[in-house]
């Protein structure tokens, strides 16, 4: 629709001049000519839309990178795409995950656009909301996504509904989550390939960009452009990579938590190497707009200063034979904080061919709702009906015009509903109000400009300032939860996912310690931070859902995932819908029960568990999975 648009446009009209030829006059010298005329038309078509390419790791920092100040981590590749791009200097995502993406993918502040959290169902994207995918495909792109979503594992939340031609991803947030096919550890993975699970041989960052590759020499040099969404779950925890890329930091005497990170991110910046490798093979580099961020602050922000001690940080200089200026930008602050070192980020974009201003620094307060409408406006899209919290930068890229002055804010909730005492930073210029604890008077006020790293509280000093600054928040929370904050629902018994596999990490739990969001496989230290072995720590909480349609409608209720096979520890599963009870004896050895059950078109609340008496009396276990089914 809008590449017709462009066809009958001003412009339009001027690159695709029509061909007609008189079907009376037509021979075979003619025909020749036509068949040709149509290619160039086509080719035409496809270098006046440029391809996207956007690539967003996982808990990496502004400072886990070579050319941020920190000469331990190696990545050339990422350096030099740094230094040929358009560097935005002070730019600001969430703290964490889901809201990132969801702030991304909508153009929308992430609790506007009602994502909060990481679990309990709080990190799924309204299908209502008009994605980016969505905006690109109606404007003629082949969408592809591949790697990490973490904004709904079920119908109609999943990326593959919400705008993405292709998809190759991991369940939930990270590899090995719930959510994620049981037993993936990052190596010889099942993964989901458009929504079926399919074995893979490798690494995951390898498997992510290995599909990447393939979906560039699929797609590049047709008619239509593409936009690929590669999003890795590293560095993201658990920490773990091919030994290659861990052993040269053992070697340098990095300590081993941070030699695992490292590593990680040394085989992303390994495999940048081969996607740009692949573009240049597919001769595209010149009319791509790529795009290289991270989702939020370093998740070794502040660890990384408690392991290298003075004694090991002498150690590794006198083996780089260079100091150690900063391991986070001497920023204050890591993932999940509202510190500037948790949310503010690196964001580089170049487009050879587009007409942008020279490789250099754009400074300004800027954000990652603004990825959206930058984009549309420079592809040609019109954004006036666009539903956005962000700005164009469009002007900023071409002619070089500074950012305006504005007001943004970010918050740190993970909490089942959101909290306006939640932590939370306003920030306008170099000027920061950050309210970094649930404490209502742990109130702080910074000039960055001054103290970058946020050490001097200067709130009492400037208390205009602050007084500003703190009626900003309120009108600022009144805004994005001004329509409510409403429970987003997966669809059960749909043609598009029959069944549903519900999981853990989404029951609406009282806290995310009572959320069974990490499994917990492998034989390292990671895997002993999951769930397994721990799920008598876990109340029961339910799950909201509703169904497709009116029906019979089977539950079939597991401990452990289907694969697992594990037998029910207990001898009564417990079923309730909407607070109607339902029990069963299990028989011997069981590993599942099934409960089928007539229902209307409605929205449920359902809640699981196994015990040793119809009464639920004694020692509950919490079922950790549902496959529901419309039969």
């Amino acid at each position: 629709m809008m590449l017709e648009k462009f066809r009958k446009s001003p412009i339009g009209k001027q690159i695709i001049k029509p061909f007609v030829i008189s079907i009376f006059a037509m021979s075979t010298f003619s025909i020749f000519l036509y068949a040709n005329a149509n290619q160039h038309e086509k080719d035409t078509v496809q270098s006046s839309l440029p391809n996207i390419i956007l690539v967003m790791t996982d808990d990496q920092g502004y400072g886990d990178f070579g050319h941020n100040n920190n000469p331990i981590v190696q990545t050339p590749v990422i350096d030099q795409l740094a230094n040929k791009s358009i560097r935005f200097t002070d730019f600001h995502v969430d703290p964490t995950c889901s809201p990132t993406r969801a702030a991304l993918m909508s153009g929308q502040y992430s609790l506007r656009a009602g994502v909060w959290h990481t679990v309990m169902g709080r990190h799924i994207l309204s299908d209502k909301i008009n994605t980016l995918p969505e905006v690109l495909k109606d404007a003629g792109y082949k969408t592809g996504m591949v790697g990490k979503w973490h904004l709904g594992d079920n119908y109609p939340f999943r990326p593959q509904d919400q705008g993405f031609d292709h998809v190759l991803m991991h369940g939930a947030g990270g590899v090995g989550q719930t959510p994620d096919y049981w037993g993936n550890t990052q190596f010889n993975d099942t993964y989901f390939l458009n929504g079926t699970p399919k074995k893979y041989n490798g690494y995951a960052t390898d498997i992510w960009f290995d599909e990447a590759i393939d979906f560039i020499d699929k797609n590049a040099n047709k008619a239509d452009p593409f936009f690929l969404y590669l999003v890795t779950n590293a560095p993201h925890a658990p920490f773990r990579a091919p030994e290659k890329y861990i052993q040269p930091y053992r070697d340098l005497g990095v300590p081993e938590t941070l030699a695992l990170f490292y590593g990680m991110i040394t085989s992303i910046d390994d495999n940048m190497g081969k996607l740009r490798k692949a573009m240049q093979d597919n001769n595209i580099v010149d009319n791509t707009i790529f795009i290289f961020m991270t989702d939020n602050g370093s998740v070794m922000g502040v660890q990384s200063k408690k392991l290298v001690s003075d004694e090991t940080r002498s150690i590794i200089e006198k083996k780089l034979g260079q100091k150690i200026p900063s391991l986070n930008y001497d920023m204050r602050g890591a993932k999940n904080s509202s510190y500037e070192g948790g949310h503010r980020v690196p964001f580089y974009i170049s487009w050879p061919n587009g007409g942008l201003i020279e490789p250099g620094s754009i400074d300004g307060l800027s954000a990652h709702f603004d990825v959206m409408p930058t984009l549309l406006d420079l592809i040609g899209v019109d954004t006036s009906t666009l539903d956005t919290d962000g700005i164009s930068f469009k002007s900023a890229l071409k002619q070089g015009t500074e950012l305006p002055d504005r007001v943004l804010t970010v918050t740190t909730q993970r909490v089942l509903n959101p909290d306006p005492n939640r932590p939370y930073a306003v920030m306008q210029g170099k000027w920061r109000y950050v309210k970094a604890s649930g404490n209502k008077d742990a109130l702080e006020l910074f000039d960055l400009s001054k103290d970058p790293s946020q050490t001097e509280n200067v709130k009492d000093k400037y208390p205009e300032v602050a007084n500003n600054m703190a009626k900003q928040y309120q009108q600022w929370w009144q805004y994005t939860t001004a329509k409510g904050l409403d429970t987003t629902r997966a669809i059960i018994g749909s043609t598009h996912e029959n069944p549903s596999r519900l999981t853990s990490h989404d029951w609406l739990a009282p806290n995310t310690k009572q959320v069974g969001h990490t499994t917990g496989f492998g034989d390292d230290k990671w895997a002993k931070k999951g769930w397994l072995g721990k799920e008598e720590n876990f109340q029961i909480s339910p799950w909201k859902v509703k169904t497709a349609a009116k029906g019979l409608y089977q539950f079939t209720v597991l401990f452990h995932d289907k694969p697992a096979n594990k037998v029910i520890p207990r001898q009564y599963a417990h079923l309730t819908i909407n607070g109607q009870p339902y029990v069963k004896k299990l028989a011997k050895g069981a590993t599942r029960v099934s409960f089928e059950l007539p229902l209307e078109k409605q929205n449920l609340d359902i809640k699981a568990w196994f015990s040793d008496s119809k009464n639920n009396s004694d020692k509950s276990l919490a079922a950790f999975f549902i496959y529901a089914k419309r039969i």
